[in-house]
């Protein structure tokens, strides 16, 4: 998805300066110089580049997880978002989004392998609603309170840039929970 739409930022890019350099007998040799194989690679570094990016935004809170006791973690959870919404609110609501996308896939993976091993279609849909039901309660809600937890403390600046890279991925997230 991300690929596709920056090669149609690239294409759009190079469009532009095409039009400029074919505007001069002695740049319109350049209007050649980057073809659909060269816009390729580089929207596909750029979309790894993005994707490499959301991936840290979204695990370097989780890196600083500590285990507490459930009470404290819904006091902590309390306080938190007691505070004014603000741009920190991007990163946990991109690790809610993608880890209920994320626990969605890995039910589908368990009800087609439980298909495929137990020939029982029933059974399978059991596994796999009881694995998307472990994993967005035991996994889901830690992962968005650390996350939130983070992005108290971190600064302005960063929750900008989190903002501008997480958008497109909890977009795709919302779209991947709606199909």
């Amino acid at each position: 998805m991300v690929g596709n739409q920056a090669l149609w930022l690239v294409d759009r890019v190079d469009a532009f300066f095409d039009a400029i350099f074919s505007r001069w007998s002695f740049t319109a040799p350049l209007v050649d110089l980057v073809g659909l194989a060269e816009r390729t690679v580089f929207a596909r570094g750029v979309a790894l580049l993005w994707e490499l990016c959301a991936d840290w935004l979204i695990a370097l809170p989780l890196l600083g997880y500590q285990e507490r006791a459930p009470a404290d973690e819904i006091e902590l959870a309390k306080a938190l978002l007691r505070k004014r919404p603000t741009l920190r609110m991007v990163r946990p609501v991109a690790v809610l989004a993608t880890g209920i996308a994320g626990a969605r896939s890995v039910a589908r993976l368990v009800q087609g392998s439980a298909q495929l091993a137990l020939h029982s279609a029933l059974l399978a849909q059991l596994l796999a609603a009881a694995a998307l039901l472990a994993l967005i309660l035991l996994l889901v809600p830690r992962a968005v309170l650390r996350s939130l937890e983070y992005a108290d403390t971190a600064r302005r600046r960063t929750s900008a840039f989190a903002a501008i890279v997480l958008a497109p991925l909890i977009a795709a997230a919302i779209g991947a929970l709606v199909r």
